[in-house]
Parts: C-alpha cells; sequence; structure tokens
C-alpha cells in the first residue's frame, strides 16, 4: 500500500495555519492535510515570531511527520516563499517533495524588499495595507489591543520578506505550478509566472478569478490540490491540463 499522501500548506503573512482547516475535505482517501502553525501566529501566538525564512523552514521541518512519506507542499503569499524555501531544504536533506505549488507570490529575485521594509517599520502603513487587501476583519484593526497582537507577527513578516530577496534562488527540482489571482493587485500574474525561470519541471501558470486571495473565493484552489494529491497517491505523473476555470499562460 502506497504512504499516505501528505499536502502541506503554509500560510500568508500574518496569517494562521487554520485557514486550510477546511481544505482536508477536497482531500482523497490517502490524502492527509498538514497545516503548521508558524511561530508568533494563530495557536502559537506567545511565541517569538520569526522573521528570517531559514528559520521558519527550520522549525518546519520536524512538524511534517514521516520524512520517507510523499509531500506536496503548497504556500500561499509569503507562504510560497516558505513553500520553496522548504522544498529546497528537504531536497538537501534528500527527501525532495513530489510536488511544489506556489500561489499569489513571485521569485525572491522579483520581491520589492524597499517596499516590505517600508511597510515593516510603519505599523500604520502596514495596518492600512492588510486592510486594503480585507485578510483582517474591520473590528479587530480597529482594537488597539486586537491591532497588537495582529502587528506583531505581522511586522516579522514583512521583515521576512524584506530580506528575501537576498535568498540565492535554486533550481526548483520538483514539478513546480504558480497559482494567481487574476485581479491579484499585489503579485499579478506576470510576476508569478516568473517561477518558470526557476523551474526545472515547470507544470505552468493558472490564474483564477479573484485578488490577492482568490483561493478562498472559490472552491478551484482546493479541488486542484485534491487532484495532484490523487495523482501522486496513484504514482502518477501530476497533472498537468488546467481545471475548467482556470486557463494557463506561457
Amino acid at each position: 500500500m502506497n504512504p499516505t499522501v501528505r499536502l502541506v500548506c503554509l500560510p500568508y503573512a500574518g496569517g494562521s495555519a487554520d485557514v486550510y482547516r477546511p481544505w482536508a475535505s477536497a482531500l482523497p482517501e490517502g490524502g492527509e492535510l498538514i497545516a503548521p502553525e508558524l511561530p508568533g501566529h494563530g495557536r502559537r501566538l506567545p511565541e517569538r515570531p520569526l522573521d528570517r525564512a531559514e528559520d521558519v523552514v527550520a522549525d518546519l521541518l520536524p512538524r511534517l511527520g514521516d520524512p520517507s512519506a510523499p509531500l506536496v507542499v503548497f504556500g500561499h503569499s509569503m507562504g510560497g516563499l516558505l513553500a520553496y524555501g522548504l522544498c529546497v531544504a528537504l531536497d538537501r536533506l534528500g527527501t525532495p517533495p513530489q510536488v511544489l505549488v506556489v500561489s499569489a507570490m513571485g521569485p525572491p529575485d522579483l520581491l520589492d524588499s524597499a517596499a516590505s521594509r517600508a511597510l515593516a517599520e510603519d505599523p500604520e502603513a502596514l495596518v492600512d495595507h492588510v486592510a486594503g487587501l480585507g485578510s483582517t476583519p474591520s473590528p479587530v484593526l480597529a482594537d488597539p489591543g486586537m491591532r497588537a497582537l495582529v502587528l506583531r507577527p505581522l511586522q516579522a513578516d514583512f521583515r521576512l520578506l524584506a530580506r528575501a530577496r537576498r535568498t540565492e534562488v535554486r533550481e526548483v527540482p520538483v514539478p513546480l505550478y504558480a497559482l494567481a489571482g487574476g485581479q491579484d493587485p499585489v503579485h499579478p500574474p506576470h510576476e508569478v509566472v516568473g517561477w518558470q525561470r526557476h523551474a526545472r519541471l515547470w507544470g505552468g501558470l493558472r490564474v483564477l478569478p479573484g485578488d490577492h486571495f482568490f483561493p478562498w473565493q472559490s472552491d478551484s484552489v482546493p479541488r486542484f490540490l485534491g487532484e495532484l494529491v490523487r495523482s501522486v497517491a496513484a504514482g502518477r505523473t501530476p497533472v498537468t491540463t488546467p481545471a475548467h476555470d482556470m486557463y494557463e499562460t506561457s
């Protein structure tokens, strides 16, 4: 019997792993969702948030379970950078994942480090930025106590993003798929497709309707990931044909 295929989902800046819990229902039999909470986020809020990608990856590695079990690794926005870093780290250990999926994030060499650093150093501007994206409820940002709790991990995450451009971008040794929101003002499709330059096995860019948080605006992304898990569990090469409500650009 094939070992359980684990889908590892990594969150966006300031986000909690809980946003991925409902996606477990999209997985086929033999699929398991792993949504690790990052230090200083969600259920690990009392911990100090980490502001270096390599430190976050080091925290993630021992929480993935059996290293011999097949993995599909997904990350959205900042989580996409962490997913890439995790893929590289696993490959160095001799246990690369079967598939990497990066959503709403371009490769490190295309990041605007100055903009991320400026937001990390200006709490009011950072709150305005987050409010504009709609990822955090307005009442939370309006309450001083709650806002302070939200800002602590957010500022660490944006410091992480500001440092990410210094990262040497290694070739991704496993099938790499990129997802983008057609109306995403933060990381638009023309930026996300930049991963193609770093892919040994390019699965293509899939552009979906929606803004920066398009994975939660329909069930297209969890369904797509479920199909990847099903393919890996069956020992097949992951699908490369976009679903009916996705389109591929090159």
